[in-house]
């Protein structure tokens, strides 16, 4: 293998981002490994069972993931929470250890697997606390949010108490506004508040340090929400704050607009705490008080009667929220009826209110862009189908099921279930360009596994890996930075031998290594749904590129592609870096059109 040492590009492209290959790149619950939605390769994570949610400590280190599955009574529901080591250079992650409902990995009889924790079913949401010292856990079928002590050294965690809404006899948990169906949680940025949705009720409770004290406590600024789980007595109520809709009856404070609240985001100074509502096709805006009690002060809502919400002309049914560090922008993954939608909202500095300000849709592949296996690579008209509307239309946008933006707010990820696209940030406007996309059925775009049921994402502190958990594959799984294909047009020589610019990050710590290779995308007649296949049109040698330089590299068309550029003089290929292991992210790329060379 060669190490080429180029100059740094003058005007480097547009970072690649792609999954981490290899066992490292990913992990997945036991006897749930597939070809079919590329979790084959995966190491194994004995927590994973119905991964649904994932958090990462402040310092990088750690990844915690919420997993479970709801049954109709509690035998038939499980719960867990699985620890992973992550390499903060190579974004790698590994089993430390996990915990669960009753110490299995979810198969029946799997005992000794994991860690026996109590209230634990269903696991929906986690999160860390700022200072990373401690992790909390919501779950839907216990109805409880449980608190964990975190070792700084090695991630692993030690109960330190719970509170359930009504706790079954004998359990440890002192009942608490904590309601069934909890889901998203998060802590304040001062760590001395603690909020937690349930869209099953509507509702956000609030868990506030200081509500409970231990006769030995002293008070200062010290004192987080960690500390008030464990002190009180299992029969004694805790009366915590809330808002749900219609109040919960009476216990709480009346939401408007709240059904279905979930996603949380907490705006980058804490003064606000931005919920997705998608039952009233709503993002409601809550501020809190000294103590972290909330208040709901706006919202931004489809069709608002009059009322304290306003009315957005760009919504449709917002399921996923992410502001940008500069507190601009929040973007959120909203449920449109046809391809995956992305709404920008302007945020009010001074208010933190929401107004609409873009959006990008995605835009149907167009018509014959691929190539049949008798029709190969006739000329056909590509044009983009545009997108209805006011929004931008971009490929490759298939869902939106998690949303993320980058840790210094340059770039905004949106990932589904069959796709995937990178997205450029506008600081100034907060509007979206893409960069990149993967997506099964679009020939646009690079291929992309079949996650199923992505819930959960989360960014890593340098902002350079982003880690999803997919509930129906049952796995957590890396994405990260990593080699850009730079070319856009080449010419072929008649040996079928073509040169393509490849550009490593600077963001990157190791080498960027790997090999190019070219695909061309078919639909193969006779299928009763002709499914689109990517089948490989040629490749290089494996190459090394240091970080923040660039090259050109030779890759070789495969017989079957030489006669087609012999026969029509140019062809339509999309050029992936297939990177190695612990060497960035993998198989993004980008259209490259050869035209046959004179010689």
């Amino acid at each position: 293998m060669l190490m080429l040492g180029a100059a740094p590009a003058v005007a480097p492209a547009a970072t690649s981002f792609g999954p981490l290959s290899g066992a490292a790149g990913c992990l997945v619950a036991p006897g749930s490994k597939s070809a079919d939605n590329g979790t084959a390769d995966c190491g194994d994570g004995k927590g994973l069972l119905g991964a649904s949610a994932v958090a990462i400590s402040p310092d990088g280190q750690n990844i915690y993931v919420a997993s479970g599955t709801a049954g109709t009574t509690q035998a038939s529901s499980f719960g867990s929470l699985e620890i992973l080591r992550r390499n903060s250079a190579t974004g790698a992650i590994s089993e430390v250890g996990c915990l669960s409902s009753d110490g299995t990995d979810g198969r029946d009889g799997a005992s000794g697997a994991c860690v026996q924790t109590p209230s634990l079913l269903g696991a929906d949401g986690v999160t860390v606390s700022p200072d990373g010292s401690a992790v909390f856990v919501t779950t839907n079928i216990s109805a409880s949010v449980v608190a964990f002590a975190r070792d700084p050294a090695t991630g692993s965690l030690s109960g330190l108490g719970c509170f359930q809404y009504r706790p079954p006899h004998g359990s440890k948990c002192p009942p608490a506004n904590v309601f069934p169906g909890s889901g998203a949680v998060l802590t304040s940025a001062d760590g001395k508040a603690l909020y937690m949705a349930s869209p099953t009720e509507g509702s956000i409770s609030t868990l506030i340090a200081g509500e409970v004290t231990s006769p030995s406590a002293t008070a200062g600024s010290g004192v987080t929400v960690a500390s008030i789980f464990g002190l009180l007595g299992t029969t004694e109520f805790l009366g915590n704050p809330c808002v749900a809709v219609n109040g919960f009856d009476g216990s709480c404070g009346v939401g408007v607009a709240t059904r279905g609240l979930d996603a949380l985001a907490l705006s980058p100074d804490g003064a606000e705490l931005y919920a997705a509502a998608p039952g009233s096709e709503a993002v409601d805006v809550f501020t809190h008080d000294a103590s972290g009690t909330l208040t709901e002060s706006s919202c931004l809502k489809v069709s608002a009667p009059p009322g304290l919400c306003r009315s957005s002309r760009l919504m449709n049914s917002p399921t996923q929220l992410s502001i940008s560090p500069d507190g601009r922008n929040v973007y959120v993954a909203d449920g449109s009826e046809n391809e995956g939608r992305v709404d920008v909202l302007a945020r009010d500095p001074s208010t933190g209110a929401l107004s609409d300000a873009s959006c990008v849709e995605g835009s149907p592949a167009p018509k014959n862009h691929e190539e049949s296996e008798e029709e190969e690579n006739k000329e056909e008209n590509n044009e983009p189908t545009p997108a209805g509307g006011d929004c931008d239309a971009v490929p490759g946008l298939e869902s939106v099921d998690a949303i993320a933006v980058t840790g210094n707010g340059s770039e905004v990820y949106a990932i589904g279930d069959q796709s995937a696209v990178v997205f450029s940030r506008d600081p100034s406007s907060g509007k979206l360009t893409e960069v990149s996309c993967a997506a099964s059925e679009d020939s646009r775009c690079t291929s992309f596994p079949s996650l199923q049921g992505v819930e959960g994402a989360a960014v890593s502190p340098d902002g350079r890996f982003l880690y999803i958990a997919a509930a129906k594959i049952d796995a957590v799984l890396a994405f990260g930075v990593g080699s850009n294909v730079t070319t856009a047009s080449a010419s072929a020589s008649r040996a079928g031998i073509a040169r393509v610019g490849v550009q490593c990050p600077r963001a990157l710590r190791r080498p960027c290594s790997g090999q190019l290779e070219l695909t061309r995308a078919v639909r193969a007649r006779g299928a009763h749904r002709r499914r689109l296949q990517r089948i490989v049109a040629g490749g290089s040698r494996r190459f090394a590129i240091r970080p923040g330089a660039r090259t050109t590299i030779s890759v070789h068309l495969s017989p079957t592609s030489r006669r087609l550029l012999f026969a029509h003089r140019r062809l339509r290929l999309m050029a992936i870096v297939r990177a190695d292991p612990l060497a960035g992210g993998s198989g993004y790329g980008r259209a490259l059109r050869l035209s046959l060379g004179p010689h």
